[in-house]
């Protein structure tokens, strides 16, 4: 049997915007333009010949077809959502976390206990590398970090919350410190010697910041111990090998068992950021908002809110 409905595009914009009670609100949660939800409005009234809303203000209020129609078509979309979840290996519940291969990564891997803590057992939850210049494919992605300049804008048709900048500090370990007899206030310069200092030959902006620091050296930073990878350098200087600019984000858990200590020498904040994006149809899941939530607190966007960056 062969059955007339409604275009359903203009069925799901009806559920948005008359729980919303809002073209503004249904537009952004289904990631379209306003003038599209007032269009698919428009063909849905025309389709059923009634009246669905009624202005109200600023703000709209429900005609009593369009009260009676809300909660049934509520009900079914849930379980057109619900049957459509049920396909696949993972049932539609996974949560799909994509990111650089890039140190702070690794700070997402070493707290997945505390992730374990926040969502249920049974939502499978699926890391997935990225690439800087990717275009994110949502049936792939639910959540990503990534890094970029703070400017940049973020890609078509997801959510983008800035969280942090890098921020670079000098870091040393306390038996370094101690074999030279210099304390975190008290390191002299002048006193280093090329293997002293360890430095990131990926990051030409660290490298071009790091020189107001060793301006008295009697060498040149070219002559240094060089490491192409982040976490190469941060454990070296775990080891006690000599000094390394890293930003907090990556080195706190150094410091927080006190592996590696701050010097007393000026921070620099880079011009790139750490940022979050979501998939707008999953922010209504609450296990994926959960899983951005711990992205947040873990990059340290809290730190950071309430400045003037």
């Amino acid at each position: 049997m062969r059955r007339k409905l409604p275009p359903l595009r203009a069925l799901v914009a009806f559920e948005a915007t008359a729980r919303h009670q809002s073209v503004k609100d249904a537009a952004e949660e289904l990631n379209v333009t306003q003038s599209a939800i007032s269009h698919q409005l428009r063909q849905l009234e025309e389709s059923l010949g009634v009246v669905l809303f009624l202005r109200k203000g600023r703000g709209l209020s429900l005609t009593k077809s369009a009260r009676q129609l809300l909660p049934r078509l509520t009900a079914a979309l849930d379980d057109i959502s619900g049957i459509t979840g049920e396909i696949g290996p993972d049932k539609g519940r996974a949560i799909r976390i994509g990111a650089l291969a890039t140190p702070a990564l690794s700070i997402l891997i070493e707290e997945l206990d505390s992730l374990r803590a926040v969502i249920p057992d049974d939502i499978p939850v699926q890391f997935r590398k990225i690439e800087f210049d990717d275009d994110l494919d949502p049936l792939e992605i639910d959540l990503a970090l990534q890094i970029a300049p703070k400017d940049l804008q973020g890609p078509d048709g997801w959510t983008m919350e800035l969280l942090s900048p890098e921020i670079y500090h000098a870091l040393v370990s306390p038996q370094w410190l101690a074999q030279r007899g210099f304390d975190r206030t008290s390191v002299d310069v002048a006193k280093l010697e090329p293997r002293d200092i360890l430095l990131i030959d990926s990051d030409s902006e660290q490298f071009s910041q790091i020189t107001s620091w060793f301006e008295n050296t009697r060498f040149a930073l070219s002559d240094c111990w060089t490491f192409s990878h982040h976490i190469w350098a941060l454990e070296a200087a775990r080891e006690g090998h000599g000094i390394v600019a890293s930003t907090d984000v990556i080195a706190r858990k150094y410091v927080d068992r006190g592996e590696l200590v701050m010097l007393d020498f000026p921070d620099f904040m880079s011009s790139w950021w750490y940022r979050l994006l979501i998939r707008p149809s999953r922010e209504r899941d609450p296990a994926v908002m959960a899983a951005a939530d711990w992205i947040r607190q873990l990059i340290g966007r809290e730190v950071y809110e309430n400045t003037d960056l």
